[in-house]
């Protein structure tokens, strides 16, 4: 399989990611997360990526553009939660039920009428416990109707299925969106990571995120752990997980086992 090559938006097309989609070219890496209090890990977000017959493997920057608001948003939805339903499956037959999936989606397919009973049948077809499917809202995307969005989401929570807003510090959503939301995790944007070792205030900030995210009774998950020095000051708080390449890279399926014999499972 090719590189990891740099985005490349205008090379793509709507007919070229329906063909990508229908010849099976999607595929996913998975980053984990380790609960710091514990050191283990509590699961893995999953990201995806396209084998791109001419131009290599592209990260969703390129491609991503393409799906949201167009006719194929729905049938990624679908492959995307139907490839995370038999990765969960395949992970309780290695003996690694303990671990959770997070998978990306818009608030626009979040707010599909039906979904969570879609992927409540989906995750019982599979024996997979919903309560280990995490659906991820990236903050710096258009939330449509907050009442609709808000009614999506507590019909997911009703079903047992967690919710997180990715990115949480970057957007617009102000904390009345995300009070009256009501999700299970914020995980905090990645760029605040990179500036507070330049900047004291920044890590003012992150801390009061963390303090508010947590008085809110929200799992906190802090991104963008690249370094030693990071990873050492986050291990200083409380009740948080983390993930970042100073953890790990993205690994595909077949490098999952070796992350969980290095860090074992949350009990």
């Amino acid at each position: 399989m090719k590189l990891l090559t740099p985005p490349a938006p205008t090379l793509c097309t709507i007919d070229d990611a329906q063909r990508g989609l229908a010849k099976s070219e999607f595929f996913f890496v998975y980053q984990p997360k380790l609960r710091m209090a514990e050191g283990r890990l509590s699961g893995f977000e999953s990201l995806l990526r396209w084998n791109h017959p001419s131009l290599g493997v592209l990260s969703p920057a390129s491609f991503i553009h393409l799906v949201e608001d167009s006719p194929l948003t729905g049938s990624f939805t679908d492959f995307v939660v139907a490839q995370a339903a038999r990765t969960l499956a395949d992970w309780t037959a290695r003996g690694y039920g303990r671990l959770s999936l997070a998978v990306n989606l818009p608030a626009a397919e979040i707010g599909r009428p039906g979904l969570a009973s879609e992927l409540s049948a989906l995750c019982c077809s599979r024996s997979v416990e919903t309560s280990r499917l995490q659906i991820e809202l990236t903050e710096t995307t258009d939330p449509g109707p907050i009442d609709k969005l808000a009614s999506a989401v507590e019909s997911l929570k009703e079903s047992g299925i967690s919710v997180a807003i990715d990115d949480f510090g970057a957007g617009c959503w102000s904390l009345a969106i995300l009070h009256r939301l009501g999700v299970d995790t914020l995980k905090l944007d990645r760029g605040f990571m990179y500036r507070i070792q330049e900047n004291a205030n920044s890590k003012v900030v992150v801390e009061s995120l963390i303090e508010l995210g947590q008085r809110l009774g929200k799992r906190v998950v802090i991104e963008g752990i690249e370094t030693a020095e990071q990873f050492a000051w986050v291990r200083t708080i409380e009740q948080i997980d983390c993930q970042g390449y100073y953890i790990s890279a993205p690994v595909p399926q077949e490098q999952i086992g070796e992350l969980v014999a290095m860090h074992g499972m949350i009990h």
